[in-house]
């Protein structure tokens, strides 16, 4: 065990060390940089030194006469070499060797370590007839240097142990003796001579500290005198003493069993918790693949006989109400899907680069044309500090402005809706703060209600105004706290509502966005010309999954080979050696991680293309598939431009599109317009405002009464409330 005395002084020669090592380091390196300035300023003095002794030679193009002027500057020992070159590329000079003898050199670069170099052109009259070359060796400084630095250590050195020496002598003096003295009296109190005498002249902390030990010995003193007259009572006590140890050892007992109990119920109550969590990710991963693979189903064959050219129109507008409801319903289960996520802690924050303009602007302009369907007028103000590209999750902003914009439009009547855009920026930092401000004049949120707004499922006001899951709010809220932001909402029935969301954003250059493709797959037709005749497996246990993708792939044009599993998929890709394969995830015999980890370790399998079609949309789930080197990954339920789209990337894939029929499309979704204008104004004015609250039931009884003016107009608009067309609605009825 260390005395006070050691602790102090290696303190102390810590600290010495520590402040004599700093400064002397310090005044080294100062002493460095200004040699090191010197022998750069010398430098550029010896140059043009140089380059005015050596016009005439160069005039006279007299080698000797410039050899010698180069012998004179190298007799300082600090330069290593002065080469020459002349208007006819040759070069001459001379150099020092290992040993640090002159030599002549032709060399026009110049080998060394540690050289400060210097070149200046050689002008006669204004035009140039040479080149000069002057390197300087740092050698002897770094010699100087070492010499200053082994001077300064002995220094330090000495000086530390002469302040070291001192401060022991006078810690000595002051503290050791007189701590030696409490010590010495302290212990023979401790074995009962209380005849020990302290010096009470000090009048420091030591001083105090004696007067201390000195009421101390006296109140012991008492005290025993207190103890020799209580042994009476104290052995009374001790009469009892046994019996009531054994009673409090009992309770004792009786209460450790109480929280073993307690400790072994809270022990399974917390496993069957751990199991109810496990079961909830279970069925979560269940219900995102058993939900969404039916639905990649009737999406995606509803696309494609949405392109048979034998269709009915009745047949067409039934496909059109089941794409429409599938898409609906698809949004349902995603809002559903990504509040269980949230409630299980299974959303993960994404962040990527991207223009953050081009999001708002395609956000805007969504909503724009809801705003004005319901007659609203969309404002948009950004100041100059908001940023184009940042690093963020992309994704869950999105839904967090569609979520809060789509809100202000829905419960918005008359009026407008204000999106506000502003950014608080880090004082030296790419870190910024976004604030996006939600302004509307709906319907307002009572002062009840407000705290209401952000709990699942729950929705406030009348039912007339009720409508969704009851999700988006909740959604939002949760996704903005998990990006580090924070959502505030202030509200005034019937004045409308406030929405602030502030959320930490990086700022980053063009060049970190990756370029979007631009390319409208949805509307292809075949593969071009001149390509390679593409194999493509299909590997997906679910029949009419199997089927979707193989009859898109061959009215493309590919050649494709299904495989109704995991082993039969790695048995296939060694016959016919593909050049692309879809795997699915889960599938019997073999998964599909399984079956790419196996294909990759096969002959040419590093060369193939795969990509996954999963229905599982949870983020570790997905990094499985990565990790065992699947080249991208396609969501169910897809659309076929996804698939074309992923293939183009992969493959390089050239298409052909059907650009004429997509304009024929429109010509024939359009209506006549003058018709629409001869009605009477109150009927267009009622039906304005049932396509705006989506009232079929209101938009069929207005269409009847238009039936009776012009029946061709009146079956038009039949059509489209059949095909929950609305947007279409709105556009003719403006």
């Amino acid at each position: 065990m260390r005395s006070i005395k050691t602790k102090i002084i290696l303190s102390l020669l810590i600290v010495v060390l520590s402040v004599l090592g700093l400064y002397e380091i310090n005044s080294y390196f100062n002493t460095k940089d200004r040699l090191y300035s010197e022998l750069n300023a010398d430098a550029d003095r010896q140059i043009k030194r140089l380059s005015e002794g050596l016009v005439l030679p160069f005039w006279e193009m007299d080698e000797a006469w410039q050899l010698k002027v180069i012998s004179i500057e190298m007799m300082r020992k600090d330069v290593y070499a002065v080469t020459v070159t002349d208007d006819k590329a040759q070069t001459r000079g001379k150099i020092r060797e290992e040993r640090w003898q002159i030599v002549v050199t032709n060399q026009s670069d110049v080998p060394g370590d540690n050289l400060i170099a210097r070149h200046s052109d050689i002008f006669h009259n204004d035009e140039q007839i040479g080149t000069v070359s002057l390197y300087l060796s740092s050698r002897f400084l770094e010699e100087q240097l070492y010499q200053e630095a082994q001077h300064r250590i002995f220094s330090l050195i000495g000086l530390s142990f002469a302040i070291i020496v001192s401060l022991v002598l006078i810690l000595n003096y002051i503290v050791t003796l007189p701590l030696q003295k409490i010590l010495h009296a302290v212990n023979a109190i401790r074995h009962g001579d209380y005849s020990t005498q302290l010096d009470l002249k000090q009048q420091d902390e030591i001083g105090r500290l004696m007067v201390g030990i000195v009421e101390m010995k006296a109140a012991i003193q008492a005290r025993e005198r207190e103890i020799l007259t209580s042994e009476h009572d104290y052995r009374v006590l001790n009469e009892n003493l046994e019996q009531r140890v054994a009673d409090r050892t009992v309770a004792l007992e009786i209460n450790n069993q109480h929280l073993q109990e307690v400790s072994l119920e809270l022990e399974k109550t917390k496993d069957k918790a751990e199991a109810a969590n496990r079961a909830k990710s279970v069925f979560l991963a269940n219900m995102s693949h058993e939900l969404r693979t039916p639905m990649n189903a009737v999406l995606g064959f509803s696309q494609l006989m949405q392109k048979d050219v034998s269709l009915t129109p009745l047949q067409r507008e039934n496909l059109n109400i089941i794409n429409n409801s599938g898409r609906h319903l698809l949004e349902l289960i995603n809002d559903i899907l990504d509040m269980a996520k949230i409630e299980a802690g299974r959303v993960v924050i994404e962040n990527s680069c991207f223009d953050l303009g081009m999001l708002v602007r395609d956000t805007i302009e969504m909503m724009h044309e809801r705003a004005e369907v319901k007659g609203l007028e969309l404002f948009f103000d950004q100041s100059s500090n908001f940023p184009r590209f940042v690093s963020m999750d992309e994704s869950k902003l999105r839904q967090v402005l569609l979520n809060l914009i789509s809100n202000a439009v829905k419960y918005t009547k008359k009026g407008s809706v204000r999106v506000i855009l502003n950014a608080e920026n880090a004082e030296n930092s790419q870190k910024c703060t976004l604030i996006f401000r939600i302004e509307d004049t709906g319907i307002g949120i009572s002062e009840t209600d407000l705290p209401l707004i952000f709990n699942s499922f729950v929705q406030v006001g009348s039912e007339s105004d009720q409508k969704g899951t009851g999700l988006g709010l909740p959604i939002t809220k949760e996704y903005v706290e998990l990006m580090g932001g924070s959502l505030e909402v202030t509200s005034v029935l019937g004045h409308g509502s406030i929405f602030i969301v502030k959320l930490p954003a990086v700022k980053v250059s063009a060049e970190q966005v990756p370029t979007a493709s631009e390319n409208n797959l949805s509307n292809v037709i075949g593969l071009e010309a001149g390509q390679p005749a593409y194999r493509v497996l299909i590997v997906e246990d679910q029949l009419e999954n199997r089927l979707l993708l193989k009859n898109l792939l061959l009215s493309v044009g590919f050649n494709v080979y299904e495989a109704h599993n995991g082993k039969e998929g790695v048995e296939l890709f060694q016959q016919v050696q593909p050049h692309f394969i879809w795997m699915d995830r889960r599938m019997p015999i073999m998964d599909g991680i399984e079956a790419t980890r196996t294909i990759r370790a096969l002959p040419n399998g590093k060369e193939v293309k795969i990509v996954a079609v999963t229905a599982s949309v949870f983020l570790e789930q997905r990094q499985e598939f990565l990790a065992v080197g699947v080249n991208d990954i396609v969501n169910k339920p897809y659309r076929e431009s996804e698939i074309l789209d992923c293939m183009a990337q992969q493959l390089g894939v050239k298409f052909i599109y059907d650009t004429p029929e997509l304009e024929q499309t429109a010509e024939k979704g359009s209506v006549n317009i003058d018709a629409l204008q001869t009605l009477p104004p109150l009927l267009i004015t009622e039906l304005k405002a049932a396509v705006t609250e989506l009232d079929i039931e209101k938009c069929s009884e207005l269409i009847e009464q238009i039936k009776q003016v012009d029946a061709p107009l009146a079956m038009q608009l039949f059509e489209r409330v059949h095909q929950l067309d609305f947007e279409t609605l709105s556009q003719w009825l403006k």
